[in-house]
């Protein structure tokens, strides 16, 4: 049997059956004849040993060629070098939705005899390549595949369509729906609090209106009986009851109003002296010794001082109330990649694990008295300044609180 000029295959120089030699001839001959034609499609035949890994090609265009830019013979290896990526749709039947699978190029090598034999039980396969080419970035593969048991031999007839433009079109596409859900994501964000603002402010007033009622009673009713009564005791624990229920609406409305952060320059140090002397009493009064570890070279901080010195003070306080008389906080300034972290560690009784994951939700709280409002103020805080809060925390050696504040760029640069 003649080969054909310029053959890069293995099958008419290996000891293959005659029908599959002839076939394969054949399958040459009309390729050509296509090829000649001049359309779109880039033509190739794929074959394979059944148990082997290695792939060439029995015909390959001249205008693929081109775009290799290599000799037939090593076309299949060359075409492999060049994928970034290959990409398969489905979806279920009578489902609208588009299920995309990415395989990478590392994982295309590593499985590919099996992907191999996947195709080869569906008879067919249509497969979209990311290429490592200069104008030319998506071919989509069409391929029928044949079995020759007798051979021992895998063909693949096949052609590729350059459908850069379309998927360059469809990526766009992609980019454009994840803002727009990303943006439908922020508005129902901002509508929900909008409502939750407007109820919180709603039921503040119902409230707060018979609490002030029922403390302005009992000053009145103060006034009428003995001091050091049960009647005076009992009046005394329903004002401070109210008072109670009034801080607890403030922290209520603190914390579902919408903040607007008023950012200046702020040094760290100062920042954190501050909300201690402002906790100076508390800490006195239990015999806690404050200890403020920083360095030299912190970056300053552009931030919404007031909100950023309440959400520490919460933090701390909260240290405060969980530590014994006669304890130590600490806190710790410390300049890391991009961010300032600030450490705040007690050495108290630690917090028990099946209470670590509600730290952070609203009116949660183990104290007898208080709203649970405060660590949930502080971490939205945080977060508004584009921060992250956690706590480390054991059931015996205490917790730290871990703040991580980005530095910020103004007008001027990065401000240090």
């Amino acid at each position: 049997m003649l080969i054909p000029e310029g053959y890069p295959g293995r099958i008419f120089r290996g000891t293959y059956s005659p029908a599959l030699r002839q076939h394969v001839l054949r399958s040459i001959e009309r390729l050509e004849n296509f090829e000649r034609l001049g359309l779109a499609p880039l033509l190739y035949m794929a074959a394979w040993q059944e148990q082997e890994k290695v792939i060439w090609y029995e015909f390959v265009g001249q205008r693929f060629l081109r775009l290799l830019d290599c000799p037939a013979d090593q076309a299949a290896a060359r075409f492999r070098s060049l994928v970034l990526d290959q990409r398969t749709y489905s979806s279920q039947e009578g489902d609208l939705d588009v299920h995309e699978e990415i395989i990478p190029s590392d994982r295309l090598r590593e499985d590919e005899h099996n992907l191999r034999q996947h195709r080869l039980q569906a008879g067919r396969m249509e497969a979209i390549y990311k290429m490592n080419l200069a104008g030319t970035s998506w071919l989509k593969d069409s391929s029928i595949l044949e079995i020759w048991p007798a051979d021992g031999i895998c063909l693949s007839f096949g052609c590729l369509l350059d459908v850069s433009k379309e998927m360059e079109q469809k990526d766009q596409i992609h980019r454009e729906n994840m803002v727009v859900q990303r943006d439908k994501s922020i508005l129902v964000a901002v509508e929900r609090t909008n409502a939750l603002n407007n109820m919180a402010t709603r039921l503040c007033h119902e409230i707060r209106n018979p609490i002030a009622s029922l403390g302005g009673l009992v000053k009145r009713l103060h006034t009428m009986c003995e001091p050091e009564t049960k009647m005076a005791r009992y009046l005394e624990v329903i004002e401070h009851e109210a008072v109670r229920l009034e801080k607890i609406l403030a922290g209520f409305v603190a914390y579902t109003r919408s903040l607007e952060l008023r950012r200046e320059a702020v040094e760290p140090r100062t920042l954190l002296s501050s909300v201690l002397c402002l906790l100076k009493t508390d800490l006195e009064s239990q015999g806690i010794e404050p200890l403020l570890h920083d360095q030299t070279d912190l970056p300053v901080l552009f931030i919404d001082r007031e909100l950023m010195e309440e959400a520490l003070l919460h933090i701390v306080k909260n240290g405060i109330e969980a530590l014994p008389a006669g304890g130590t906080i600490e806190c710790f300034l410390e300049s890391t990649e991009g961010a300032l972290r600030i450490r705040i560690r007690d050495h108290g009784g630690g917090i028990q694990e099946n209470l670590r994951a509600r730290i952070f939700e609203p009116f949660f709280t183990t104290k007898i008295y208080g709203a649970g409002l405060g660590l949930s103020m502080a971490d939205k805080v945080i977060r508004m300044h584009g921060g992250t809060l956690s706590l480390q925390a054991g059931q015996e050696r205490g917790t730290e609180a871990i703040i991580l504040l980005p530095e910020q760029e103004t007008s001027g640069g990065l401000i240090r």
